[in-house]
């Protein structure tokens, strides 16, 4: 599977992560325009986010390739918006988020190798 990477709908700045640990992040998963399942926690790279003791990552109710479908339909009110917690504002979005450029992995791509587990990511 590969990495979803995504800018947040309030502030622009990309939501960063090195696979093992991630930002602070409010995840909601859209069907056209509406919110069906909503998730926060540090940011996976892979859509999700992980359990807070990071033994896993939590899954979406809805099948992943249905999840991957709307992250690559043609209507941007369907896939998953990103905003980051520090950003959040109780805002319900109704579109997706855009996709990062850089894959997560911060500008200089400072994140890309870097895979402490014990490395915060702020």
């Amino acid at each position: 599977m590969g990495c979803f990477s995504f800018m947040c709908k309030e502030c622009g700045e990309a939501i960063l992560s090195n696979s093992f640990r991630g930002q602070q992040v409010e995840l909601f998963l859209l069907k056209n325009g509406v919110v069906t399942e909503h998730m926060g926690g540090e940011y996976d790279s892979y859509g999700r986010v992980f359990k807070p003791d990071f033994s896993d990552s939590i899954y979406w109710d809805m099948d992943w390739d249905d999840v991957v479908d709307l992250m690559f339909h043609q209507n941007e009110s369907n896939g998953i918006a990103a905003i980051h917690t520090k950003c959040f504002r109780d805002s319900t979005p109704t579109t997706r988020s855009e996709d990062d450029p850089n894959q997560g992995w911060g500008e200089d791509s400072e994140y890309l190798e870097d895979t402490r587990e014990d490395r915060e990511i702020p």
